[in-house]
């Protein structure tokens, strides 16, 4: 009578084991997790903007996924996070993400010393990321500094902001200039004297040669003009 062969029945069992469990799941590709999170940011980042993605090397142990990454942003520039979905199987991570908005503006293209009258080859035009200069005034042109000085040293590079430069000298004091007297829809110009040397934006006093009497003016970019309410 023939045994029966149970080594051969060991081995079929074997190959089915091996036929039927599935394979290690392969990690994800973190360059795929970047790209996704750059795709997302090409649609809400301001042209021009630098991008940095924080580390990504996390997705290597994530099960790589098997639909289409999806990417959630919050937060407030420069400083952002990229939330990385994955629907199946199933899985979420964090990126951080730092974007750097920059615009051509006029800057120093050497050093300036303090009360120094500007001239053009005082400047230059770089582009620099808006977090250094946001809230406050800069210029694209050079041109709008013609004749403004420095109110302080500025090292070569450094944006130029409002708060740095003092507006050209539209009048001296002991000058006579014509004001204009606006009331209503009516002006009218006569001669004074002024009191105090003022510049662009300024309010000085002024005197008129005729009654003695002294006015306050204020110092606009088309004259001295005083507004009667």
């Amino acid at each position: 009578m023939k045994r029966p062969s149970y080594l051969g029945g060991a081995y079929l069992g074997l190959v089915a084991t091996l036929v039927t469990t599935p394979a290690a799941a392969s990690p994800q590709d973190p360059a795929q997790v970047s790209s996704a999170i750059h795709q997302a940011l090409a649609e809400t980042a301001p042209a021009n903007a630098t991008i940095t993605l924080g580390p990504v090397d996390g997705a290597k142990f994530m099960q790589s996924c098997q639909g289409a990454l999806g990417v959630t942003l919050s937060g407030v520039e420069p400083y952002e996070q990229a939330a990385v979905h994955c629907p199946a199987p199933g899985w979420t991570l964090y990126v951080t993400v730092t974007i750097a908005a920059t615009q051509p503006v006029v800057v120093a293209a050497r050093p300036i010393a303090a009360g120094q009258v500007f001239s053009p080859s005082d400047f230059t035009i770089a582009r620099e990321p808006v977090s250094l200069y946001a809230g406050r005034q800069v210029f694209y042109d050079s041109a709008a500094l013609t004749g403004a000085s420095a109110v302080m040293n500025l090292p070569a590079g450094a944006i130029v902001t409002g708060s740095d430069i003092a507006e050209p000298v539209a009048v001296t004091a002991g000058q006579t200039v014509s004001v204009s007297v606006v009331a209503g829809g009516v002006i009218v110009s006569l001669s004074a004297v002024a009191d105090q040397t003022g510049r662009v934006g300024d309010t000085i006093l002024m005197t008129n040669p005729t009654t003695g009497q002294h006015f306050p003016a204020q110092v606009t970019s088309t004259g001295i003009v005083v507004t009667l309410q």
